[in-house]
């Protein structure tokens, strides 16, 4: 029995242990599927996640696809508006400073003071000797020829001890001379019984012309002065100009021929209003009149540092130049404004270097350009060496450094070529600096004459300032009444400024002329 029983335990503990065998792979096979089934649960999960993200994504790009192409039409839209704005403030924002405009156009704008600060304070500074009056230098001489007159008033009661000090003024007389001819023998000249003689004639003159006053009040000053003895109408003091200029056909022609013989002769323009002026465009000249508003036409100067004159024409055109007749007779340098028909004229030009300061300094503040102010202070030091050599007395530029000025120039440009590349075709800035680029490049002689001769100026200002006195006429008097008007005051003008210019007597000239005198021939 002990051995079936032992052989019973020993066949139950066989059975458990396959028992426990089978199930351990069980156990193993359950944990294998397990682990299958978490990682394909896993994988499902991982799966619709990511297809619910998908179509969220789906539905919100379709639900705001509309919004964000509206939004995109937005964004360029304002972009687009924001370069327009940005180019409008640069136009608005252009004064005299940074273009070429003249100040006339800077209206009420301020524009800021370009001068650097000194430092010290204004006035006289420290050791100054202070100045005071004068007597004439030339006191003795006019004097001697009755032009002046002497006088002493004693206020010391006899004493022989005095010190002496003098007034000036100016006495207003006037004088009426009493002609007698034999009856039948009375020159042209006195055909009627009262004439106006030569010093009134050149004093309405001088104070129409150089002194800006309109004809009602120049009668009414003259009517004050002499008491009511003298009266002029405005026929008459427009009579006086007439005839005055009448008599300067031989003074302009000596202008003419100093401004021809010179080596550079500065050439500018400006608008002026009148009510008549001629029209070229047929045949023959046709006067046409104003019946509204008035006409614009041009008074042109021509000047050296000893003459001036001017020439009116109805438009801005290369016709003008040749009805002139100057510019086309002359072979020099001529100082300018950049103006495109003036090229035609002369042996070389010296194109304006304040303009192009000005115009750098636009393209630097206005549009955002660097490379503008790069170029503005190269020209700018250029100018500086040869005013520094001009003080010292050279009278032209050393061959070197010449040579650096140019090779800088070329550089220049080329870094002005890489900005523009850098500038999209439609962003701000890159049609204008195209333009100053192109300039630059093809009036190159131009700009850098004034370095490369020394006779030719850095600025055309010496045209400018004579055209000041013209523009200060119109705004005081207004616009000229007739084309004749005109033209004789730009013909008076001449022969004033050139006498200025030659620190001549502008009344005496003027009387002399009148008496049929040369003054300048």
């Amino acid at each position: 029995m002990g051995t079936n029983y032992e052989r019973g335990i020993i066949k139950q503990i066989e059975e458990l242990t396959e028992e426990n065998e089978r199930l351990k792979e069980e156990n193993k096979r359950l944990r294998a599927e397990n682990r299958e089934l978490k990682a394909r649960l896993s994988n499902i999960e991982e799966t619709l996640e990511a297809r619910i993200e998908r179509a969220i994504e789906s539905a919100v790009r379709k639900a705001t696809a509309p919004l964000l192409s509206k939004l995109k039409a937005k964004e360029k839209k304002i972009m687009k508006l924001e370069a327009e704005i940005a180019r409008l403030k640069a136009q608005i924002d252009k004064n005299s400073s940074n273009s070429s405009k003249p100040p006339s156009q800077d209206g009420f704008k301020k524009i800021q003071n370009s001068r650097e600060k000194s430092g010290r304070k204004s006035g006289g500074q420290p050791g100054h000797r202070g100045s005071y009056m004068e007597l004439p230098k030339n006191l003795d001489e006019l004097v001697e020829k009755g032009l002046a007159r002497l006088e002493m008033v004693d206020h010391t009661g006899g004493s022989e001890s005095y010190v002496i000090r003098h007034t000036i003024d100016i006495d207003v007389t006037v004088v009426v001379t009493e002609h007698r001819y034999e009856a039948g023998k009375v020159p042209s000249i006195h055909r009627v019984p009262v004439i106006y003689g030569n010093n009134i004639k050149a004093l309405v003159c001088l104070l129409s012309v150089a002194g800006f006053i309109a004809m009602e009040r120049l009668s009414d000053f003259i009517n004050e002065i002499t008491y009511g003895a003298i009266n002029l109408s405005d026929a008459t003091i427009e009579k006086f100009m007439t005839d005055f200029s009448g008599k300067l056909d031989g003074e302009l022609e000596s202008i003419k021929t100093d401004l021809l013989n010179g080596h550079v002769m500065n050439v500018d323009e400006s608008p002026m209003d009148v009510t008549q002026k001629p029209d070229y465009s047929g045949d023959v000249a046709v006067m046409r009149k104003s019946e509204n508003a008035s006409f614009t036409a041009y008074i042109r100067t021509h000047s050296n540092e000893r003459s001036t004159l001017y020439t009116v024409n109805p438009q801005k055109d290369a016709q003008g130049c040749e009805r002139d007749g100057i510019l086309p007779q002359y072979v020099g340098i001529i100082s300018q404004d950049h103006e495109a028909k003036f090229y035609k004229y002369g042996s070389a030009h010296a194109t304006c270097g304040s303009h192009l300061l000005r115009d750098l300094k636009g393209l630097f503040e206005l549009q955002k350009i660097p490379w503008a102010e790069d170029m503005r202070l190269f020209i700018s030091n250029i100018n500086s060496h040869k005013n520094a050599d001009l003080a010292a007395g050279r009278t032209e530029c050393q061959p070197e450094i010449l040579a650096y000025f140019e090779k800088s120039y070329d550089d220049l440009l080329s870094d002005g070529h890489v900005a523009l590349a850098a500038l999209k075709e439609n962003e701000m800035g890159h049609l204008e600096l195209r333009r100053m680029l192109a300039r630059l490049a093809e009036y190159k002689d131009c700009y850098l004459l004034f370095i490369r001769d020394y006779r030719a100026p850095f600025t055309n200002n010496l045209a400018e300032r004579d055209l000041r006195p013209d523009k200060t006429k119109q705004k005081v008097s207004g616009c000229f009444r007739s084309w004749n008007g005109f033209r004789t005051f730009a013909r008076i003008r001449s022969f004033f400024s050139t006498i200025k210019k030659r620190s001549g007597n502008l009344f005496n000239s003027v009387s002399s002329v009148l008496d049929s005198t040369p003054v300048l021939q």
